[in-house]
């Protein structure tokens, strides 16, 4: 008898989640596609499209949208959307966007600085200052480089 209790909930489980993921997406007009490359997040795409990250997941019926491998063809919906600032993937289509930097005022490096306390002093992102001096890996900086610290 427990058994078959346990069975039927599994069964209902399986049938629960093989709906869910049958279910229709979301339709919105889409943009073009994106091919995932490694490191990439919805959040990283999302900011290369300006398009809201859980409208791809929708739009792609991905169950958990944190779950998303190199390989993968995403279609990028027209949800466009203001994301915070953090980091950008490179636009695949579309004409592409380059940061506008204006810089508030310039800053040379000191020994033991790093970015994010350059933020902080400053009032801004951290990940929006290295956009903008096309810094790719925040963990590196040289003491004596100078950083166009842009406005907040």
């Amino acid at each position: 008898m427990r058994r078959a209790s346990v069975l039927t909930l599994v069964l209902l489980l399986l049938t629960l989640m093989a709906q869910a993921a049958s279910a229709a997406p979301a339709r919105w007009a889409i943009l073009g596609y994106h091919l995932v490359k490694p490191g990439e997040t919805l959040f990283c795409i999302g900011r290369a499209y300006g398009v809201d990250p859980w409208a791809i997941a929708a739009q792609n019926s991905l169950i958990n949208p944190s779950r998303i491998y190199a390989g993968m063809n995403l279609a990028i919906p027209d949800a466009y959307r203001t994301l915070p600032s953090g980091p950008r993937c490179v636009p695949q289509f579309g004409p592409p966007t380059p940061p506008v930097c204006t810089c508030a005022t310039y800053y040379t490096i000191q020994t033991g600085d790093n970015l994010t306390r350059i933020g902080i002093r400053f009032g801004v992102s951290p990940w929006r200052i290295a956009e903008c001096n096309g810094i790719y890996n925040l963990n590196y900086i040289r003491a004596g480089d100078t950083l166009c610290i842009p406005n907040p």
